[in-house]
């Protein structure tokens, strides 16, 4: 999808609504940017719950999973 589009395109604003319901107009590029960053945020989440239980972690990145394939 970003191959697709030239880099004034991914200035322009994509809106959407949060899960509160207010409503946002961003740039493609920082929604992009959000997305991979977010799913971070999660995979630490889960890492500190399961430490916090006295587990380890399994590997959660995503090239974990490329390399495997």
């Amino acid at each position: 999808m970003l191959e697709e589009r030239s880099g004034d395109a991914l200035d322009q604003p994509v809106a959407y609504t949060n899960s509160t319901g207010t409503r946002f107009e961003t740039p493609l590029r920082d929604r992009c940017r959000d997305v991979v960053n977010h799913g971070t945020h999660h995979r630490a989440q889960i890492a500190l719950v399961l430490r916090e239980a006295d587990g380890a972690p399994p590997p959660t990145d995503a090239i974990f999973f490329v390399r495997d394939a």
